[in-house]
């Protein structure tokens, strides 16, 4: 008889999202590398035409690229054991005689070439585990290993075939057993995590303190203090600021309430309500979005772009720091401090398929941190029979208290509108909008009228909005994809005296098309972009316009190229602010060693026959990132804008303690000014593990937070008992996040820095578990975060036992090769396994509970059988080992007499 029995195996980290990566580089002499969120990795390890295991995690080393080991363990399947305690990994490669032994703490590695020396950086110590090099990995195992980062993979290159690769070409009938993929996991079908609305919860704070001198204007002060928490079952965010010793210029208060399911007051099904600081929707002819003091609500999903074809991303930017926005990988955007506390990327096209945005935030402490999103663009934009509004009043540009009492803008003033969408089948829908708002001192009101279409592998939308009392405008757009290559076409006509803050007094037409495609260069990928655009203005004013773009990613470079020429004829336009010439920009990031470099540069090419348009640089940026040791860096900056001839240098000093983080700044520049300043900033908020408060340097109020309880699970049933001690020492994680110390004695640890209103499993690291007989009771437990506050989950650990059976088809004979799954008694997957040739099938490790065994779907109906195998399972300390014995699966026809005879 010949039985097949899985190995204890770590699970693969929850993938989150796509990681930002860069390769290459080196450390100054004497310094040791320090794995860091930065140079993350997530491989798929490849051999020839085939995928092997799951994702496997890594790093970007100065030595190259390294991969987690017990990843690499569970990927190929490899009978080695891993074990941290004795810091040793002892079993053999591909086959009996190629044993592997690691010894940690003796510094050896033996193969079937003989015991020798680790080499320096062939492993290093991650938060994950032991990270191992790629050429220490293929002197060992006598294949290679290469790192293809082009593609995000690992490939595993033989000049003999490997067993593993034999197995799954004559698909063999002894499948090993597995947990099923994380590339399964279904986090809508999985435990969640309750976080109901409270009518109070202690809000986190974020708090910077800033002290400058400059040499003209003499010393002054300022501060800024974020709230985030709960109040009267809603959400808050407060944003103080001010400067000198005085009362605070302006305080930003904002009460809201989410609820991506649509449930709130009543037959409106809303998704979302805020009053205060709000920010209305933009519509696609009329007005842009409006931000003030005012109200909101809509039942439209949360995050959704307002306007075809285009989003725009925004967030809150502390003083100090600087974004990068990066689509689909590709660097597109970078933006300093402007000085109001918000980031803002406008108007960032949208490609037909996936959008997936980041916005890489870096602090002046040396903090970085990722702010994901998808936009995805296809065939249904709206559900059908669905209807979805929005309706939002605000007093554009005014803070909700303003202490300045500075005088109102009498351009702007309040606006208000209201839309609705409705998607009347799979591809149409039709929208209307109404828009009142101040623009150049008088009131307008426009209504405007959307349909939207799909054709093939093409978005069609066409518009119109009428200005109540004066002109209108047309507007056509074309989304789609064409083999290789997306493109986005657009017309706008504009009749009699419409204008709007989208459609400028002057313009008369405009015409544009924009292609993007990626090019392969070797391993490389150069996404790239062209677009020709022509506008003519009611003065008879032509404008030509063309455009390219790339970005190209080479080992720890990104750069990304815009080219832009632009050619005007024609009597000139009164409120024309186009200027003819060739313009280039540069935005760009790069690492060498530990040193990290990001800027900008802009160059007028050519001056299009403007004689006061000149040639040569207009702007430049450049920002210098080099780390002292594991919590000081240093940065460097300059500045060049050439309207002013002004260069400006910056030298600043960070350094991160526990609890706070510090910066100190000088800078000067050749107009002879002079200043300096000093930066606090730390987080205060509730400590979920010892009580009372924390202070953090974490921005806690930004991102949601995690405490998580851990405790063994005596009695399997997924709930605390009296007498169920805590776990200490154990790491919980979330994403690519994890608890910076492990949970203390009361088993408790937290997680910071989730994303707001984006569900994430959180789960129990099982590499750093105190026994190997106790083991999760389930994957985890999905949490949405919410900003500022803290969800409470327990995750039990509970002892385990197995379960083996042998599978009979109906007519007795044994059943292999058979897809099997142990579920829990609500149905869903546990372990999953394929029957051996004999119909043998074990269970191990699995912790203490309540279990059925079902056959897979596809193999259910494959077989035509009953996809129930057993009735409830239970295994506790009494019964931790269940030998069912012979178990003979029914014909699909006999489901009611098995459902009738199951407990």
């Amino acid at each position: 008889m010949v039985q097949h029995r899985s190995r204890l195996r770590q699970a693969v980290a929850t993938i989150a999202a796509a990681v930002a990566f860069c390769a290459g580089g080196g450390l100054a002499q004497g310094e040791a590398w320090q794995p860091s969120e930065d140079d993350q990795l997530l491989l798929e390890l490849r051999s020839g035409q085939y995928r092997l295991g799951e994702a496997m995690r890594g790093y970007q080393t100065p030595g190259g690229v390294c991969v987690d080991f017990a990843d690499l363990i569970q990927a190929l399947d490899l009978p080695v054991r891993l074990d941290k305690k004795s810091r040793r990994a002892t079993g053999w490669f591909f086959a009996e005689d190629q044993r592997f032994v690691l010894d940690r703490e003796a510094n050896t590695v033996q193969t079937v070439n003989g015991m020798r020396a680790l080499a320096p950086g062939a492993v290093s110590d991650t938060p994950e585990g032991w990270c191992m090099s790629l050429p220490a990995l293929s002197a060992w195992m006598g294949v290679t290993f290469e790192a293809d980062l082009s593609n995000l993979a690992v490939v595993l290159k033989s000049d003999r075939k490997l067993p593993f690769l034999e197995a799954i070409e004559r698909k063999s009938r002894a499948a090993r057993l597995r947990q099923p993929s994380l590339a399964e996991f279904d986090l809508a079908g999985m435990p969640q995590a309750s976080l109901p609305y409270r009518d109070w919860r202690t809000p986190s704070v974020d708090i910077q303190l800033q002290g400058q001198w400059n040499s003209r204007g003499g010393a002054q002060f300022s501060y800024e203090a974020l709230a985030a928490g709960e109040f009267m079952g809603l959400s808050y965010t407060a944003r103080l600021s001010g400067s000198q010793f005085g009362a605070p210029d302006s305080l930003r208060l904002r009460a809201y309430r989410y609820d991506p399911e649509g449930g709130m007051l009543g037959p409106l099904g809303a998704t979302q309500v805020a009053a205060g600081d709000v920010e209305t929707l933009r519509g696609g002819l009329t007005g842009q979005a409006g931000f003030g003091r005012g109200a909101f609500i809509s039942n439209r999903p949360i995050n959704l772009p307002g306007r075809f074809g285009l989003t725009t991303l925004r967030g809150t930017l502390p003083a100090g720091w600087d974004a990068e926005l990066y689509r689909n990988g590709e660097l597109r955007a970078w933006q300093a401090d402007r000085g109001d506390g918000r980031y803002e990327f406008k108007d960032i096209e949208l490609l037909f398929g996936q959008n997936d945005f980041d916005v890489v935030l870096y602090g002046p402490q040396g903090q970085i941190r990722h702010e994901r999103s998808n936009v995805p663009v296809g065939i249904e934009a709206i559900p059908t029979g669905k209807t979805w509004y929005w309706a939002g009043i605000v007093d554009d540009g005014h803070d909700l208290i303003d202490f300045t009492g500075k005088f109102a803008d009498p351009l702007t003033g309040w606006r208000w509108g209201v839309g609705v969408e409705h998607g009347f089948d799979k591809r149409t829908s039709a929208g209307l909008e109404y828009q009142s708002l101040m623009l150049t001192g008088r009131r307008r009101d426009y209504l405007e009228a959307t349909v939207r279409r799909s054709l093939g592998s093409m978005l069609l939308e066409l518009s119109g909005a009428q200005e109540l009392g004066a002109g209108r405008a047309w507007r056509g757009e074309a989304l789609g994809k064409l083999g290789p290559v997306r493109f986005d076409a657009q017309v706008l006509w504009v009749e009699g005296d419409f204008e709007s803050e989208l459609v400028e007094k002057q313009q008369r037409s405009d015409y544009s098309l924009r292609l993007n495609t990626t090019v392969r260069l070797g391993n490389w990928s150069l996404p790239i972009e062209g677009s020709v655009r022509q506008t003519r203005s009611r003065t008879g004013q032509i404008v030509n316009e063309w455009l390219m773009r790339g970005s190209l990613h080479i080992h720890r470079v990104s750069l990304a190229a815009e080219l832009v020429h632009r050619a005007i004829s024609g009597p000139p336009a009164t409120s024309s602010n186009e200027s003819a010439g060739t313009t280039l920009t540069l935005i760009g990031n790069a690492s060498a060693g530990t040193v990290r470099l990001r800027g900008s540069a802009r160059f007028r090419l050519a001056d299009g026959g403007d004689p006061l348009v000149r040639r040569g640089f207009e702007q430049a940026q450049l920002l210098i990132e080099a780390p002292l040791d594991k919590r000081s860096t240093l940065r460097a900056g300059y500045e060049y804008e050439a309207p002013s001839a002004r260069h400006q240098f910056t030298l600043g000093y960070v350094r991160q303690f526990d609890r706070f983080a510090l910066r100190a700044e000088g800078r000067a520049d050749n107009h002879g000014r002079v200043s300096g300043g000093l930066t606090l900033a730390f987080s205060l908020g509730p400590d979920p593990v010892d009580g009372g408060w924390r202070a953090s340097r974490e921005r806690l109020a930004e991102s949601g937070q995690a405490a998580v309880e851990v405790f063994r699970d005596e009695n399997g049933d997924g709930y605390r008992q009296a007498g169920e001690e805590a776990v200490e020492g154990v790491t919980v994680e979330a994403g690519f996040r994890h608890s910076q110390t492990p949970t203390a004695k009361n088993g408790r640890a937290v997680i910071d820095g989730l994303q707001p209103y984006v569900p994430v499993l959180v789960s129990i690291d099982t590499g750093t578990l105190p026994d190997p007989l106790l083991q999760p009771k389930n994957r985890g437990m999905v949490v949405v975060p919410r900003p500022g506050v803290q969800a409470s989950l327990a995750l039990p650990l509970a002892p385990t036992g197995e379960v083996e059976a042998y599978l009979l088809g109906p007519d007795g004979e044994p059943r292999g090769g058979a897809t099997i799954e142990l579920t829990d008694l609500a149905g869903r997957a546990i372990l999953r396994g394929v029957s051996d040739f004999d119909g043998y099938v074990l269970f191990d490790s699995v912790p203490y509970g309540d279990y059925r065994l079902q056959l897979g779907e596809a193999s259910a109906k494959a077989l035509g059988l009953e996809a129930r195998v057993s009735g409830a399972l239970r295994i506790d300390r009494t019964h931790s080992s269940l030998q069912l014995g012979r178990l003979r699966l029914a014909p699909a026809a006999a489901a009611s007499q098995i459902a009738a005879s199951a407990p």
